[in-house]
């Protein structure tokens, strides 16, 4: 496997890992937890377990990321610049993604933190939880737009 084979396999790992618990949080330990009548323990034994996972998560993300766009995404905008062809440009669409994405890891990391400043974050959950799960979509359907354009060499 080549490096950037190994990279689109980590992040792709991650990503899913991650989106895959804001589903889990949004539709089901929310709304178990909230009816618990120990619902504060519960919601800090989960959050201990969960924060340093999310935030070793977000890390491997911006590195792989980082790391496609120099080697997978540059060759494809230069290919797409040079060709004058028509659509949605590769570095809007990876702007658009690169937003989305750094939202979805702040509201991941506002519900695993512990900060007074995002209390009104974890107070709201389940509007940012699915807020959170809309834009993983949106980000899997520019992320495979973005794979299928043709590569430079």
């Amino acid at each position: 496997m080549s490096g950037a084979e190994v990279s689109t396999l980590v992040h792709v790992i991650v990503a899913f890992f991650i989106a895959g618990t804001l589903f889990f949080q949004w539709r089901a330990i929310h709304p178990a937890v909230s009816a618990a009548a120990d619902s504060d323990q519960i919601r800090e034994a989960i959050r201990s377990r969960w924060a340093p996972m999310m935030h070793i998560g977000v890390v491997l993300l911006i590195g792989t990321g980082v790391y496609q766009l120099m080697v997978l995404g540059m060759p494809k905008a230069e290919l797409q610049k040079s060709s004058e062809a028509a659509g949605l440009s590769y570095h809007m669409l990876f702007g658009i993604k690169f937003l989305l994405a750094s939202l979805i890891l702040f509201i991941g990391n506002a519900m695993v933190g512990k900060s007074a400043a995002l209390a009104s974050i974890r107070e709201k959950a389940p509007m940012w939880l699915a807020l959170a799960c809309a834009m993983v979509i949106a980000v899997i359907v520019i992320s495979r737009h973005l794979a299928q354009m043709p590569a430079g060499v």
